[in-house]
């Protein structure tokens, strides 16, 4: 086995509470990522490592297909509802408006299906393609707006599509105030780079449809991801397509009627990826135990850290300071980024280049110590 064989998490005979002390996160560094003892690796906006319990529930998956192959089917299919529940309760919604993905760009082509000829679609002028391509594919009508601006959208537009956190800057947006501001309008929100380093709630957020790849944040790995879509829309639309898994009754492979589910689980429409959807359930076990909100201000002490670092050192930092819409991103001015990126690399400090230069994007179990290795060797 890769990595340690136990983690802190839950830690025998103390409480969470206590643990909460300045040591907690270098035991968390410790005893769950392995990486840590190699890489300053402070690029999640990427692609994060998975942290040992995740690990693990995605080899108890394996060792159970290899022993019991499909005889476990029934116990799979439990506990992919169990992980169902889980993410509703993480995201503030309700388990019949969860269904699982493998892309971000898979959700977002859902929504694009159902709303690309409902009206004019406002979107930010540094949206990833993820976000806008569905729709502009569809001949949807597009109007870019700064993303700053987004709380504020024209009367013409219908649909309001947004990243929680923009990749290329790591302006996090005000997802409540952009839910009092949408009124009629739909707002579809695309939460790869924030989901799993900042509290999501879809319905206090009055949000109609969500969609999150699981390897960045999250850190559960590859080929996964959630779609969120809310109850009043389920009801309303039906999806463009359909498989043997989307009906009620699948088991009854009945190839000559269509009984639809009336859940968000019909955009299922096969055999469930259930490594992948193990290990999402799997990470937001290990987040919500250290606490969402915790995380969010670990990160924003770390982007603190390396801001002022940077500025000291004469660096342009293009992302906001405003601890309001800062994220786990902090992108700053250099020339020759990949060129430096390819350097830093050799010394085992990970980053991206990204935006105007480079991307710094470290996570709640990156220490001042690993930002610290960054600034030293800029300075070179």
């Amino acid at each position: 086995m890769i990595g340690p064989s136990r983690s802190i998490l839950p830690f025998p005979g103390t409480s969470l509470t206590a643990l909460m002390m300045a040591s907690f996160w270098e035991k968390i560094r410790r005893t769950d990522f392995p990486i840590a003892k190699k890489f300053a690796y402070l690029d999640h906006a990427s692609g994060g490592p998975i942290p040992a319990p995740v690990h693990r529930k995605i080899l108890e998956y394996y060792q159970e297909h290899l022993r019991a192959g499909d005889l476990a089917w029934g116990k799979w299919i439990r506990r992919r509802e169990e992980v169902r529940a889980k993410v509703a309760k993480f995201i503030g919604a309700s388990a019949e408006e969860v269904t699982f993905i493998p892309s971000t760009s898979q959700g977002m082509n859902y929504v694009a299906e159902i709303l690309a000829n409902q009206g004019t679609v406002l979107t930010n002028e540094s949206e990833f393609p993820s976000s806008t391509l569905p729709w502009i594919w569809r001949k949807a009508k597009i109007v870019y707006q700064k993303a700053e601006a987004m709380d504020r959208p024209p009367s013409s537009v219908k649909t309001i599509v947004t990243s929680f956190v923009q990749y290329a800057t790591g302006f996090r947006q005000d997802l409540a105030a952009i839910g009092r501001a949408k009124k009629n309008r739909y707002l579809v929100v695309n939460a790869t780079q924030g989901f799993g380093a900042f509290p999501i709630d879809v319905k206090k957020s009055r949000i109609d449809f969500l969609c999150s790849n699981s390897y960045k944040w999250l850190m559960a790995g590859y080929g996964g991801g959630i779609f969120y879509m809310n109850k009043k829309w389920l009801a309303r639309f039906r999806p463009a397509s359909v498989g043997w898994r989307s009906m009620c009754e699948p088991e009854r492979m009945d190839n000559q009627r269509t009984h639809l589910k009336s859940g968000a689980s019909r955009y299922e429409m096969g055999c469930p990826p259930f490594p992948a959807i193990f290990a999402v359930g799997a990470a937001v076990d290990y987040l919500t135990l250290i606490g969402i909100e915790r995380i969010a201000k670990r990160i924003l002490e770390l982007t603190d850290f390396v801001i002022e670092g940077l500025e000291k050192r004469g660096f342009e930092v293009v992302s906001t300071k405003d601890r309001k819409h800062r994220s786990g991103i902090v992108v700053f001015k250099v020339k020759d980024a990949a060129k430096i990126q390819r350097r830093l690399l050799k010394k085992k400090i990970y980053v991206s280049p990204r935006g105007a230069g480079l991307r710094v994007s470290p996570h709640f179990y990156n220490t001042f110590e690993d930002l610290e290795k960054l600034l030293k060797a800029l300075e070179s």
